[in-house]
């Protein structure tokens, strides 16, 4: 990633959470930061009509197809996300996807590629499929802010604090178990808790 970049995501995920309505301790509701981004977020099968074409991609590969960004005459931005929920090949509800960490995590990743201005530029066929994506360097960055949007850092630091299992700050932000270490790790807010209670002591 470009230098500076993952400072710059932390700020301007902290900024995008406060235009929210969301504080820097909260699990960010990813609706009402479409809603602010003037952006519409729909299930793929609502988008199309058809469950069929999810679940012949999963069949194909599952997970090969998480979401993607559609922008449409009259200005209209819709992030659409693949319903069919990977480790069962089965097709969320409406309910479940706004809990469901993989679907939340797809869907922050693809908000973050529109605040971030990217530009789509690779081509990919997946069951026949063809798919516009963007850069690998890109990829990274989108991941990165999308994990700061869901997991902040003084979210984290609270938690790693408050010596929370990550199961538990997983199940309570809506994101998967795997988020929260990755997010842990980099951060480093487990080790500057750790020093603060050292310091304490």
């Amino acid at each position: 990633m470009r230098r500076g970049f993952k400072a710059q995501a932390e700020r301007q995920a902290a900024e995008l959470r406060e235009a929210a309505g969301c504080s820097d301790t909260e699990t960010i509701n990813l609706h009402r930061l479409a809603a602010h981004l003037k952006l519409e977020v729909l299930a793929g099968h609502r988008a199309l009509g058809d469950v069929q074409p999810f679940l012949d991609l999963h069949a194909e590969q599952p997970g090969a197809f998480s979401g993607a960004t559609f922008h449409l005459p009259g200005d209209r931005i819709v992030v659409v996300y693949n319903p069919v929920v990977y480790e069962s090949g089965e097709v969320l509800t409406a309910r479940a996807a706004q809990t469901h960490g993989r679907t939340r995590s797809d869907v922050a990743h693809e908000i973050a590629h529109l605040v971030l201005g990217h530009k789509l530029r690779e081509i990919k066929t997946i069951a026949g499929y063809p798919f516009l994506t963007c850069d690998p360097e890109q990829e990274e960055e989108a991941n990165w802010l999308a994990g700061c949007l869901l997991l902040p850092r003084p979210l984290l630091l609270r938690a790693a604090r408050d010596k929370e299992p990550d199961d538990d700050l997983a199940q309570r932000t809506y994101v998967t178990t795997d988020m929260v270490r990755f997010r842990m790790n980099t951060s480093g807010a487990r080790m500057q808790a750790s020093r603060g209670r050292g310091r304490r002591a």
